[in-house]
């Protein structure tokens, strides 16, 4: 499998190199080769935590609202190469296996919403699956016989997310006071993840840039005249953008969760 991987990377930065076409274009990084294009791509596939549980929202800031509607535990971790330092949080990837008689052959979407370290770093590519997200690509009556393989090789393809009715929702960091504001971004659709965020204050179309901490956590330092409600804009990886008007009310409980009216 690594073999393989190798030599298509090979190909691909060779043809990045010699082409003027492909050098204006293509970022010759194994993240984005595989986002842009090329079918499904060879990982190994794990699961952790309870066989038929949720995982977890960890390393992405999202904790126990992985169970809930609409990540529905249909989640899994990613190693270096899909986490991306926290940058991976939120991307959605169809994933299947096909060993018989276990798998269904049937992809199944997940939304990386924590990290695989360490071990899984030893292949190119690694999804550490909740217990259900693993048991939904099994056959019928297959699903705890496949958990107990415990590992099988898997298939994975980055696609677009999508929540149905549900919009992006600001989870408010437990820590936020008047002079420091705090949200976890939750269910972006279309590219899932999110290359800049701005806050403006009540009134105003004033934005003010966010810094992204970590996982899917923005920040700003802010003074007692930045009054909510808050608005927000943001601008996903492929510069789509997203307003979200006075998603945040004046009253504000820090560690509730507040949706807007808009996504993607």
């Amino acid at each position: 499998m690594a073999f393989n991987l190798k030599t298509v990377l090979s190909i691909f930065i060779s043809v990045c190199l010699v082409s003027s076409h492909f050098a204006n274009r293509c970022l010759c990084s194994i993240p984005t080769f595989f986002v842009n294009g090329g079918g499904f791509t060879p990982a190994l596939g794990t699961w952790y935590g309870d066989p038929n549980g949720a995982g977890s929202g960890g390393a992405c800031g999202w904790a126990d609202d992985v169970r809930l509607p609409p990540f529905s535990s249909m989640i899994a971790a990613g190693n270096a190469n899909i986490f991306l330092q926290g940058k991976g949080c939120g991307e959605c990837y169809q994933i299947k296996c096909s060993r018989e008689p276990y798998c269904s052959g049937n992809p199944i979407t997940v939304t990386i919403t924590d990290e695989c370290p360490g071990a899984c770093n030893d292949v190119p590519f690694h999804f550490d699956l909740s217990g259900a997200a693993f048991g939904a690509m099994a056959n019928p009556g297959q699903a705890d016989n496949l958990r107990n393989l415990g590992q099988v090789d898997i298939q994975f393809q980055r696609v677009p997310c999508n929540y149905g009715r549900t919009n992006i929702a600001f989870k408010i960091d437990a820590g936020t006071n008047p002079n420091w504001f705090a949200t976890r971004i939750e269910f972006t659709e279309g590219d899932g993840g999110l290359r800049s965020v701005e806050i403006a204050p009540a009134g105003t179309q004033e934005f003010v840039p966010m810094n992204n901490i970590w996982g899917a956590v923005w920040v700003a330092n802010i003074d007692s005249s930045f009054k909510g409600p808050y608005s927000f804009r943001l601008t996903s990886p492929i510069n789509a953008v997203a307003v979200a008007i006075n998603a945040v009310p004046m009253d504000y409980v820090p560690g509730q969760t507040y949706f807007s009216n808009v996504n993607f």
